[in-house]
């Protein structure tokens, strides 16, 4: 996600019933998702038939999903919106949704379930039998989502419809088992593993539909339109819909790049933005992963939100903030997207990452106006204010990195210790390491933990195997000891 602060200080498969799913890395099998879903005014009815390969070393009971779309609930404890923001989110007034799971089965056959969570966030699905590892399941889940009136990553806004992770997705599985999400209304409140997709979206004719899967067939029978789409080895699924959305296209060494948008003075520099940050951050860091890339103009708070294939730019923004959020979501497909990692625990690693990619863009595109001295300048004079300015109000700031979302006391806090201070960071690793060894690292990162969730220590590692003896760097940096 991008909360513009450079710019702004300066003004499945097809089928699902094969025993095994190939995925990104050869031989090795990945989940799967073959979803059906009919849109009519702030509902969804939906299918899904998922698959469910235990390549852990541990035995399921049970499958846990996140209901993310559940968060929009009156009764909801954890709010998905920041209170100060409700007028401005909730532009018909009070506004709620939520999800209704119908019904749960395997082969045809019930499957109990019931929801849980902190939350209500949590959907169980009892097994009929046990998994076992190199084991699979198919579960086949209806349900009924009513959107809200909001503008958020999920809702109906009044310009489009914004549908991500809208669907029960199966929480990401670590150490400790089933990672389950809280919906905070700060950073980005997603974990989820990779799989493949399959989707099947029903609306009526009048919308234009933005997805992040490959367009497969297209048919509008009776007032509606189904699209078929195709998604191999992402972290998720996301959908724009929207009525009055134009496109311009563009080839980027092969890659379909589309941009939709409602009110753009310069389409065509949007479109060439996004062009020209897709083919940097491939030459510099690695190919991208997907044959398409959507880039969508929408109702957003944020500013930006990435998906896979897929990003949402807040129709709020202007001049060259508009096109600074577009690159740092297109960065986003290398770390989040491609590398992904748990954004609740460590958004450091990927915003800070990507909040640098955007300064090394710019300072490879002298066209932009920005340069990296001119860029790093302000994030350190935006990250000692809010030193200065916490110190005043609160006393002593704590400037520790790795730590919760909910541990995060606001989201100036957040915004300064997961974006600033991080890309501060790396701009003093590269630094530190040399401008040679620092490129090379970050292609090898991306190499190496390509369509995995990397940790910390993956990061540090891969800088230790290029002979950098970074670990004490890190450490300053992580657990707030350096002094900037």
């Amino acid at each position: 996600m991008q909360k513009r602060f450079l710019v702004f200080c300066l003004i499945i498969v097809t089928a699902l019933s094969s025993a095994l799913l190939i995925s990104c890395k050869k031989e090795q099998a990945v989940n799967g998702y073959d979803i059906k879903i009919e849109y009519t005014e702030n509902e969804i009815i939906g299918t899904e038939d998922v698959f469910f390969y235990n390549d852990t070393e541990n035995s399921f009971t049970e499958l846990k999903f996140n209901l993310y779309a559940n968060a929009f609930r009156k009764d909801a404890t954890i709010k998905p919106i920041n209170p100060q923001q409700n007028h401005q989110a909730y532009y018909l007034g009070e506004s709620y949704g939520n999800i209704e799971i119908r019904s749960c089965s395997s082969n045809l056959e019930p499957l109990e379930f019931c929801i849980k969570g902190e939350d209500k966030n949590i959907l169980v699905v009892t097994l009929k039998e046990e998994i076992f590892p190199n084991e699979s399941v198919s579960v086949s889940i209806s349900y009924v989502i009513k959107l809200a009136n909001v503008i958020a990553r999920t809702g109906v806004n009044e310009k489009t419809v914004n549908l991500a992770n809208f669907y029960p997705i199966l929480c990401a599985i670590d150490e400790n088992g089933f990672y389950e999400c809280l919906y905070y209304s700060k950073g980005d409140p997603y974990y989820s593993n990779y799989a493949d997709y399959s989707v099947e979206v029903t609306a009526p004719s009048e919308y234009v539909v933005a997805s992040s899967g490959e367009l497969l067939s297209s048919q509008t029978t009776n007032g509606k339109t189904v699209n078929t789409y195709s998604l191999r080895c992402a972290r998720s699924f996301a959908l724009v819909l929207g009525k009055d959305l134009k496109t311009l296209e563009a080839d980027c060494d092969g890659v379909q790049v589309k941009y939709y948008y409602f009110d753009d003075q310069t389409p065509d520099k949007s479109l060439q933005t996004a062009v020209e940050s897709l083919r940097y951050f491939e030459k510099t860091f690695g190919e991208y992963i997907y044959n398409t890339y959507s880039v969508v103009q929408t109702k957003f708070m944020q500013g930006g939100m990435e998906f896979p294939a897929l990003v949402m730019i807040s129709d709020e923004i202007e001049g060259d903030s508009y096109h600074e959020v577009i690159i740092h979501e297109t960065a986003h497909q290398w770390w989040a997207i491609g590398v992904g990692n748990n954004e609740i625990e460590y958004a450091f690693l990927d915003e800070g990452l990507t909040e640098y990619s955007v300064v090394m863009f710019y300072e490879n595109h002298a066209d932009y106006g920005y340069s990296r001295e001119q860029l790093m300048n302000i994030s350190e004079t935006t990250y000692k204010t809010y030193c200065s300015v916490h110190e005043k109000l609160f006393g002593n700031v704590d400037t520790s990195m790795v730590r919760s979302l909910k541990d995060f006391k606001s989201e100036y806090e957040y915004v300064n210790l997961a974006y600033v201070k991080s890309c501060i960071m790396y701009d003093n690793l590269r630094d530190f390491v040399g401008d040679e060894n620092f490129y090379k690292c970050l292609k090898k990162y991306y190499s190496k933990y390509c369509y995995a969730n990397a940790m910390p220590q993956d990061l540090i590692g891969v800088f230790e195997d290029c002979n950098s003896n970074v670990e004490g760097f890190f450490d300053s940096f992580l657990n707030g000891k350096v002094i900037l």
